[in-house]
């Protein structure tokens, strides 16, 4: 698998197919592998590039102490853009609405399109003064404190429980997916800061004219539902589809269902 060397921080990427590239950038504690089925459905006509964040999957190690910002992926997917010499797709889910917002800002001559499934911009809610912003800072508080505690398993359990909402779902799962996610556990407890707290805002979302695809879970959390309304009030250039059935993990669970949306999208702007 390719790995880059960026700034001394450890990279590791998948690179398959040809045509227009297409960066897959996945969400907290999350890797390149889950992309796997999305990518594979991609790569007849585009080149996917599915990137293991830097503390995730097999890229370079992020201890606790050392603070995580969101310029610390713009320092990786820039990487890649450069790598690439030409401008990507970007499919992001979660999270990655922060972590690959900065690039998508910076770097807009790059960006082709955005695919958008259920990005964290829990912001907007604390902008607008929403009082269903307390349900992610109530996950984020909850996190923080058992890490403080050093209660890794009590961490991620409170985590994807609140997301999945069920209790359970961290039990339920396999033990090989158990120990990908807690590889970005220590990055996550930096990542909460930043995704209750900064951009984009609505005036941010208002200026971008990239050409976007917003995706909902019918099943996702009620934050999210919300976030999902202000997105779609203020980006520009957003078509919408929601998943029915789904929860916050609809790119990986309803691939079927999503995929062709995606290929139509990217067709779209590729012309």
């Amino acid at each position: 698998m390719p790995t880059l060397d960026v700034d001394g921080d450890r990279l590791h990427f998948t690179d398959d197919g040809t045509g227009t590239p297409v960066i897959f950038v996945h969400g907290s504690c999350g890797g390149a592998g889950q992309w796997k089925a999305m990518a594979a459905g991609l790569t007849d006509n585009h080149r996917t590039v599915c990137l293991d964040l830097f503390g995730s999957g097999q890229s370079q190690p992020w201890p606790i102490e050392r603070v995580w910002t969101a310029e610390d992926d713009e320092r990786a997917i820039s990487a890649v853009l450069d790598r690439l010499g030409e401008p990507a797709h970007f499919v992001i889910h979660s999270g990655a609405g922060h972590f690959a917002y900065p690039t998508i800002k910076n770097r807009n001559h790059d960006v082709r399109s955005l695919t958008l499934f259920e990005p964290v911009y829990f912001n907007l809610l604390r902008e607008t003064g929403d009082p269903l912003f307390a349900e992610p800072e109530q996950i984020a508080n909850r996190f923080r404190e058992a890490m403080d505690n050093n209660d890794l398993d009590g961490a991620m359990e409170g985590f994807v429980d609140s997301w999945a909402g069920v209790n359970g779902a961290w039990a339920s799962l396999p033990d090989a997916i158990k120990a990908m996610m807690k590889i970005g556990s220590n990055r996550l407890y930096h990542e909460w800061k930043t995704n209750l707290h900064d951009e984009p805002s609505r005036q941010d979302l208002m200026r971008l004219e990239t050409p976007a695809l917003l995706f909902k879970g019918s099943r996702t959390i009620k934050s999210m539902h919300r976030v999902c309304e202000l997105i779609r009030q203020h980006l520009p250039a957003c078509d919408y589809m929601e998943v029915e059935g789904a929860g916050h993990m609809s790119p990986f669970t309803h691939v079927s269902a999503v995929l062709p949306a995606v290929k139509a999208h990217l067709a779209a702007c590729d012309r």
